[in-house]
Formats: structure tokens, sequence, C-alpha cells
């Protein structure tokens, strides 16, 4: 095991499972891959970062610590890098106060030393003792800890007025996210254009997540689709996105956190299979919304944004609020979005399927028997009727008004003599009604299966005033 100036690196790199401390060790790994760095100690790599702070970002981090030695008012330019390698080589030598004890992070039996807002990111200090154990001043965490959490800026990026911290269950995830910021940030550094944390293109968390999504898909896709089985894409794809949208500044300190949970993560990627892609694409961009440019039309064919006065690219639009990604990073329902697309465009129904199935629950044999329910009603239909399912099972508004619909198309296959009943008992309560069921979801996708056959066969209906129940409103006009 390596010792350098009495610090043990494995504790400056290891994974402990918290974000602040994994990040920063990240940073840690990642300098000593570069080769005017490789062969300093830890004491020169602090050196390096708060040479950089303070003479690349004049001292700017007072979202990450409050009165540090860098943002600490009372000192200025060169005074502020020796007081921040004074006071980390006295936690290196051990001759700053400190305790014995078990690390708060690491768990590991050591010397402790005091954190406060002053070195660790959103820690109670002062007059918020209550934050911590036993109403003690400050955390109490080993100097490998406190070290590692003064490279957290290197491997974030500033995220509108806050700052975000991404992180993952996986920690190659992980890492190739504080990789790349410390790439970016450093490559600001040499450029001469940093001013403080490498600023994100985006505003809002939704959009930042899924780019961050689409950047690890486009290297690592292949990976995760070795197989074309879809369980085989699925197991692999286990990946679980948290972002932190944070400030330690001064009597402000705040943070939330944005999930992007595996089951939305797995579906996105199925989205971004080369097959569906183009169309799944096709949909989501649709969806992009800037109240700067509300009478602006979406280009089909070239995937852009007509207003009256320019074209919009995508890489202009993609940092406009799409109502599909905040809908799928909220938990809300994207059948709405989908129904308000198929009226009019074919949309592959397995995206569907998988949505329904990977981040709905929603049996497979529910599916199989929705689809078989919009085959009976659009094939060999006149369209009068195709029209009047499509008027009453949007019109429906309770479970009550969609089984009475079920009851009847299940007699009227019965009239037509058919050698097997629509729907049977076992459909019906196990998986048209189960216990715990959502009814909308169900009349939501036989709607859209609806449409989809419709599609599939060249029919051509009225298109009927589909209502969003939760605006109490049309969605179409």
């Amino acid at each position: 095991m390596k010792e350098t100036d009495k610090v043990t690196t494995q504790y400056l790199t290891n994974i402990t499972g918290d974000p602040f401390a994994d990040t920063g060790g990240l940073v840690i790994k990642y300098l000593w891959t570069l080769p005017h760095l490789k062969d300093r100690d830890i004491s020169g790599l602090i050196d390096f970062a708060a040479n950089l702070y303070v003479n690349k970002w004049g001292g700017k981090l007072h979202a990450f610590f409050l009165n540090s030695k860098i943002t600490q008012a009372a000192f200025a330019g060169q005074r502020k890098i020796d007081e921040a390698l004074k006071y980390y080589k006295a936690l290196i030598d051990e001759t700053e106060k400190h305790q014995e004890g078990y690390c708060r992070i690491s768990g590991r039996k050591t010397k402790l030393f005091s954190a406060g807002r002053d070195n660790h990111i959103l820690s109670g200090s002062g007059t918020f003792i209550n934050f911590h154990h036993n109403f003690e001043s400050g955390l109490y965490l080993s100097k490998e800890i406190l070290i590692r959490i003064f490279f957290v800026p290197l491997g974030l990026v500033q995220l509108n007025d806050k700052v975000a911290m991404l992180s993952s269950n996986h920690e190659k995830v992980t890492a190739f996210f504080v990789e790349r910021n410390c790439i970016e940030n450093l490559k600001a550094f040499s450029s001469g254009t940093s001013e403080g944390v490498l600023r994100s293109k985006f505003n809002n968390p939704a959009n930042a997540l899924f780019s961050f999504a689409d950047e690890y898909l486009s290297l690592n896709l292949k990976t995760l689709l070795e197989s074309n089985e879809d369980e085989e894409l699925f197991n692999k794809a286990d990946i679980t996105l948290n972002l932190y949208h944070f400030t330690n500044f001064g009597a402000s300190p705040e943070v939330v956190i944005y999930v992007l949970e595996s089951k939305v993560f797995k579906f996105y990627a199925f989205c971004n299979r080369i097959k569906i892609k183009k169309d799944w694409n096709k949909f989501l961009r649709n969806n992009y919304r800037n109240s700067k440019y509300k009478g602006a039309t979406f280009n089909e064919d070239k995937e852009v944004w007509d207003s009256k006065s320019e074209t919009i690219d995508f890489e202009t639009y993609k940092i406009w609020k799409n109502s599909v990604l905040e809908n799928l990073l909220a938990g809300r329902s994207i059948l709405g979005n989908i129904l308000y697309w198929n009226i009019k465009h074919s949309f592959p129904f397995i995206i569907v399927e998988k949505y329904q199935t990977v981040i709905k629950n929603m049996e497979k044999r529910t599916i199989d028997k929705i689809k078989q329910i919009a085959d009976f009603v659009v094939i060999d239909r006149e369209t009068d009727f195709i029209t009047k399912s499509i008027k009453r099972l949007n019109g429906e508004k309770s479970a009550h008004g969609l089984r009475q619909l079920f009851v009847k198309l299940n007699s009227e296959n019965y009239l037509k003599e058919a050698e097997n009943p629509l729907i049977t008992v076992q459909d019906y309560a196990e998986y048209l009604f189960p216990d715990g069921g959502n009814w909308r979801e169900v009349r939501d996708v036989l709607l859209i299966a609806i449409y989809e056959k419709l599609h599939e066969t060249d029919k051509v209906v009225p298109i009927p005033i589909l209502e969003d129940e939760e605006n109490e409103s049309p969605i179409l006009n």
C-alpha cells in the first residue's frame, strides 16, 4: 500500500458511498493520470488545485465552501493559496486539532478532524450544530476525506444558478462524468477562458440529466445492446443517475436531488436502439417548447423548429423545456404525449409496450389483450364504428364506463359467431381490471393501439377532440 505525505493513497481514491467524497476521489485519481502531475504527491496536487482556484477562478468557490481559506474575504491573492496549503499540511502532518474515532464517511478508525462549511460541502457548523451527532461542532472526518472534498469543484459543472454533481450506482458511470468534467474544466484553464466551474449549456435538470444519459449511451450503447434480446438489454442497463443541484453559498445553502431511475434509463436506452431511434427522436423533438417562440412549428423532415424570423436547429432548441423528459423524470405518464403524436403519425407500438411493462409494471398479457381488442375495433370495420369507438373511449371518465364498453364489444364478438370470446373472465379480472390496476392506462394504451392499427391499415377516420383530464382542456383542436 503506497504512502504519500503520511496519507494512504487508497483512502484518497477508494469508493465510500458518499457522492461528494467519491467525486473528489475520482478527481484525484484522474489528476494522477496526467503526465505533468503523475509524480506529484497529494501535497503537490493540493498546490496545483489551489493555484487554479485562486489564479484562474479568482477564489470563486463560494458555492462550495463558506469562509474557507480560498473564499476568506480577509485573504487576497497568494495569501489565499498559502493559507490553504498551510491548513492541508497541518491535516497531513496531524498537527491540526483532532480526536480518535470512526470517520463518519469512511467508517475507518483513525484520527478525526472537524468538518464544517469551510472545508466540507453542505455540512452544518456553528449555529447549525443540531445537524450533528451529540450536538458536536461539526462532523468528524478523516484527513483523507477532507482532502478529497477540496478537489470536488474540478469534477462538477454549473447548471443555471447552482452547481450540479452527477453520481450513479455504477462507479464507471460516475467516473465517466467526473473525468469528462475534469477534462473540460482543465481545458478551460489552459485556454484562459475559465472564470469558474464549467457552465452547462442547459438551464434545467431534466434536459441536463437526459443529455448526460445521451452522452453515456452514445459511447456505450453497443455494449448495452450486445444481444438483440430485450431481456439482455434490460439486465445490462440497470443504471441510475443522481443529479445533486446545490449551493453552499452564504446563508442560503440548498440541495435538490433529481433521480433518473434505472427503469427510466432502461426505457430510454431501449428507445435509442437503431430500429426505433428515428421515430423516437421525431416524437421527442416535437415536444420541445419555448415561450419566446410561441408561433414556431416543428419541421418533421428536417427536425428543426421554424419561426417567422429564423430556423432553430437541435443544438439550439435542445435546451428548451421538454414535457416528455420532464414527465419521465417526475414519474408522470407520457401516454398523453404519445397519443397526441400517434393520431397523425405512425409510432412504433413496441415503445408503448416497453414503457408500460418496464416503467408502469403493466402485465405483458394486458398489452397483448389490448392489441387484440384494437384489432377487433379497426379490422374489417366501417369508419363510423371506429369513430364512435374512439369517441366513447376518450369520453370514458370511470372504470365502470370502460367495463361497459368491453362488455359491449364482447357481445358484438359473440353475435359475429366468433370461435373464441374477445375477452374471457380471466382477461377481464386479472389483466384488464386487476386489483390496484389503472383503468385510465388501459384506456389510453387502447386508444394508441387503435390509432397505430389505423396507420398500419392506411385507414383515415374523423379525429374527435381529445381531452387532457388532468388539465380539463382539449389536447387536440
